[in-house]
């Protein structure tokens, strides 16, 4: 695994908390990566930055973060408000402060931080295998799963291939039933 430590970026008290394996590389930004442990919120431009300095890969991964959001219903608190499209949201508020949502990078402890609030989607079957959390989850399909008491969600990786817009729209389903 490149990620050392576990980190995470986006607000402080997030809703809305998905977890990948590897981050992108923050010190080529920063200087440094964040410390083990640590939570720093995006400015405006770090996305775009960060999608500069890590590739096409990163860009997908926000992207797809904006676009599940933004997929939520209308009617739902979690749902991004104020932003014409998914692209501005992504661009103007995504994993800043008061975004309501964070991304978590190497290993965490994920029940006790699932069982503090908030919605835990882990990117990956391998992820979550690694985390220890996928044999404790119910498996919907071969893509998606569910925890039997907590609100966690296994899904494919945050990339347009594994995790389409149709399963966009399975996930947000399974997001409102938590």
């Amino acid at each position: 695994m490149n990620t050392v430590h576990a980190f995470s970026l986006g607000s402080g008290n997030p809703s809305i908390n998905v977890y990948v394996e590897k981050a992108p590389p923050l010190h080529a930004l920063w200087g440094e990566m964040p410390l083990t442990g640590s939570h720093t919120p995006l400015i405006n431009g770090d996305i775009n930055a960060i999608g500069q300095a890590g590739g096409n890969g990163w860009r997908k991964v926000f992207n797809v973060y904006a676009k599940l959001l933004y997929a939520l219903p209308e009617h739902s608190t979690l749902r991004p408000q104020g932003f014409a499209t998914w692209q501005r949201y992504r661009d103007e508020a995504l994993l800043q402060q008061a975004s309501n949502a964070a991304l978590y990078f190497g290993r965490h402890d994920l029940l006790t931080l699932a069982d503090s609030g908030g919605i835990h989607i882990i990117a990956g079957k391998t992820h979550a295998q690694k985390l220890g959390i996928a044999e404790q989850c119910v498996w919907l399909d071969k893509d998606f799963a569910r925890h039997p008491t907590l609100p966690i969600v296994i899904c494919p990786y945050f990339d347009y291939r594994q995790l389409s817009n149709q399963k966009i729209d399975v996930l947000t389903k399974l997001m409102a039933k938590l």
